[in-house]
Formats: C-alpha cells, structure tokens, sequence
C-alpha cells in the first residue's frame, strides 16, 4: 500500500471518528443537561429532606434534652444545698477563726492595750452596778420591817434619848426640841 493511500485512510477513519464524537457529543449534551438538572434537584431534595430530618430531630430532641436539664437541675440542687452547709459548718467558722487571730497579730500594740483595759473597766461598771443594785436591795428591805414584826416588848425597850427629861416620852422630848409644839410622828 502507498503512502497516500494509507494517509487517505487515515484521514477517512479520523474524519469518521470525529463525526461519532460529534454526535455522541450532541447527544450527551442534552443528556448532561438533563443530569445536571436533575442532580440539582436531587441535590435541592437532600437538602430538604435533611432540613426536615434536622426539625424533626429537633422535635425528638427538645423535649428530651429539656427533660435532661431538669432532672440534672433535681439532681444537683441538693448536693449543692448540702455543699453549703457542710461549708458553714466546716470551713466557715475556721476562717473566721483564723481572721479574727489575723486581726489580733497585726494589730499595733498601743490598740490592743486599749482594748484590754475597755473590757477592764467595762468589767468594773457592771460589777459596780450589780453592787449598786443589791445595795439598794438591801436598803429597801431593811426600810421596810413591817409593824407587825416589832412585838410591844420591842417598842418598849427603846431607850429615850440622853437629852430628854426622865419623865417624858420620847416623841415629847423630840417636839419641845424641836420647838413647834406637836408630837412627832413616826
């Protein structure tokens, strides 16, 4: 076989192939068009359906989760009240403690030393009042001895005072001291 003749094949096969490919091309085309479309749309579909996939799973969920949210709220309340007071109890009082020791250690002395006579002296005002009160107690109930506890023998045995004559009463001798006249009571 020639040279030209197997160009000429050549060119026939070549030319018949690019002729397929241009219809198949003509033909895909459409077809593409069509797949590109409907994959959009399947495309447009999953994404719905995966919208309403996430609401309903939403609807699943919220009431669970908020179910969850209360039972962990009941279940901690009272651990966290109890927390608290074992705090109280325990550690509270011994940081007052250790506060109050503080306070005490970096206090200047002069203001210590002043402290420490105001609760003196306050101790000597309550002692001397509570004196003062069984004081007046004792007063008032000596004041107070009723007649009837003084018999007649009690009253007769009271001795006139050295400055009356011997033959008046006491209560007489009183009076004339006293210039006016009248008896004096008792």
């Amino acid at each position: 076989m020639s040279l030209t003749t197997k160009k000429d094949q050549a060119r026939a096969q070549a030319s018949a192939r690019w002729r397929r490919a241009r219809q198949t091309a003509a033909q895909v085309a459409p077809l593409a068009k069509s797949a590109t479309a409907t994959a959009g749309q399947g495309v447009q579909d999953a994404r719905d359906r995966a919208a309403q996939g996430a609401h309903d799973a939403r609807e699943w969920a919220a009431p669970r989760i908020e179910q969850g949210v209360l039972q962990a709220r009941e279940w901690a309340a009272p651990r966290i009240e109890h927390a608290a007071h074992t705090l109280e109890e325990t550690v509270a009082p011994k940081v007052s403690e250790m506060l109050t020791a503080t306070a005490h250690r970096i206090e200047p002395p002069r203001q210590a030393a002043r402290r420490g006579w105001a609760r003196l002296l306050a101790a000597f005002a309550v002692i001397a009042a509570a004196g003062g009160t069984v004081a007046a107690v004792v007063r008032k109930r000596a004041n107070r001895v009723p007649d009837a506890v003084m018999t007649d023998e009690d009253r007769a045995q009271e001795t006139p005072e050295p400055d009356a004559p011997a033959g008046e009463e006491p209560a007489e001798a009183e009076a004339k001291a006293a210039g006016n006249g009248r008896r004096a009571r008792r």
